[in-house]
């Protein structure tokens, strides 16, 4: 996750970074045992089932009621407050479909664990609202205006109820827009932000296309059109009022950098510390996925590859152990090849190796990186 608004601003520094949108000050003494400790983030996949059918869901959601128990939950999480795991996100299928969301969230809270939420937003209503208090966030999917959103989601009206949804969340939560994007609804991005500005929608996050779930390759959009989109993204983050966010693509950072050496060198410069801090892409590394039946993965888009199973045996002995994909991982830069392979960022940057894999090369070039050969040396 790429905040391009702190980076434009000069504000993404490393020592805002250790926390989940922390504010501090000052670097910590042991800032690099922390960023060693490969202490991740966790995307929980909650539950499998949805009210909606989305045409680009990694997950392949569906009505499948097996998941894991209130108590089974609980279990999780003390095994990840042991870890110290610092932040969950709760995901789907969609979350609030399970009547225990809110005293799950409240357990993680009681071991020390913040949570934020991801949902389609059509289930937030005033029953719901005053509940979601216990994340720290909220994020709202919205891929389109009404009928782009609604012709992805599979549901006429899909739109109208998330996008109040998201207006009745942000009354009592820090909330925001999340937009996976593809060839379909890109023209949709700056209308879209236009629409959140007008509403006081304090963030917008894009995700970029991973081929997973219900996702296919032809699905995306081409390189041409991601550059163009970046730089629009890049303008709208120099404005004040919202945070623009990329997800799954670490060469918006690089590319974030390489525009702004050629207007603020001091802020370039602050962009590539906290970038190189970043290391890329933290599938394995500050970034896991547990999903529905406690198995874990590398992240939310790698359900082929299971390391574990936490249910079985403690996270920390899952992520602490000799898997031997998530060594690689967390030593990438001795397998990239192609672009990857050459590219003088491979160490803060390295692609985004679930992509590669889906294209045929786990260690190969990400084929969603816009950067020209020039730029790369």
């Amino acid at each position: 996750m790429i905040s391009l608004s702190k980076l434009v601003a000069g504000e993404a520094t490393v020592s805002k970074h250790i926390t989940y949108g922390g504010d501090s000050s000052f670097i910590p003494k042991k800032l690099k045992e922390f960023a060693s400790s490969f202490r991740p983030i966790v995307v929980w996949n909650i539950t499998n089932r949805c009210n909606l059918r989305c045409l680009h869901c990694y997950a392949s959601a569906n009505s499948d009621v097996r998941e894991l128990t209130t108590e089974q939950c609980f279990q999780i999480l003390d095994s990840l407050a042991e870890f110290k795991v610092p932040l969950i996100l709760f995901s789907g299928g969609e979350p609030l479909l399970r009547d225990d969301i809110f005293e799950i969230a409240g357990y993680a809270k009681k071991k020390g664990i913040k949570s934020v939420l991801s949902t389609n937003g059509t289930l937030i209503d005033r029953d719901v609202v005053e509940n979601l208090r216990v994340f720290e966030y909220v994020g709202v999917s919205l891929d389109g205006l009404a009928s782009t959103n609604d012709r992805f989601r599979g549901v006429e009206g899909a739109y109208e109820r998330a996008f109040n949804g998201l207006l009745k969340a942000s009354e009592v939560v820090l909330s925001g827009i999340r937009f996976t994007v593809s060839k379909y609804n890109y023209r949709d991005v700056l209308p879209l932000i236009k629409m959140a500005r007008e509403n006081d929608i304090p963030r917008f996050c894009l995700y970029h296309l991973v081929p997973a779930g219900r996702a296919e390759f032809r699905d995306d959009i081409n390189n041409a059109e991601r550059r163009m989109l970046v730089d629009n993204l890049l303008n709208e983050a120099e404005r004040e009022g919202m945070e623009i966010m990329t997800v799954d693509n670490p060469s918006d950072g690089i590319y974030t950098y390489l525009r702004l050496k050629e207007i603020d060198s001091e802020k370039a410069e602050m962009a590539f510390e906290f970038l190189k801090f970043r290391g890329g892409d933290s599938s394995g590394i500050r970034l896991a996925c547990i999903d529905h039946n406690g198995n874990v993965h590398p992240n939310q888009f790698w359900w082929d590859y299971t390391i574990g199973n936490v249910l079985r045996e403690p996270f920390e002995k899952i992520w602490s152990g000799e898997d031997e994909l998530l060594k690689k991982l967390r030593e990438k830069t001795k397998y990239l090849r192609g672009k990857c392979g050459r590219c003088r960022y491979k160490e803060i940057c390295g692609g985004f190796r679930v992509r590669a894999y889906r294209y045929g090369d786990i260690w190969g070039e990400d084929p969603s990186c816009y950067l020209s050969e020039e730029e790369i040396q």
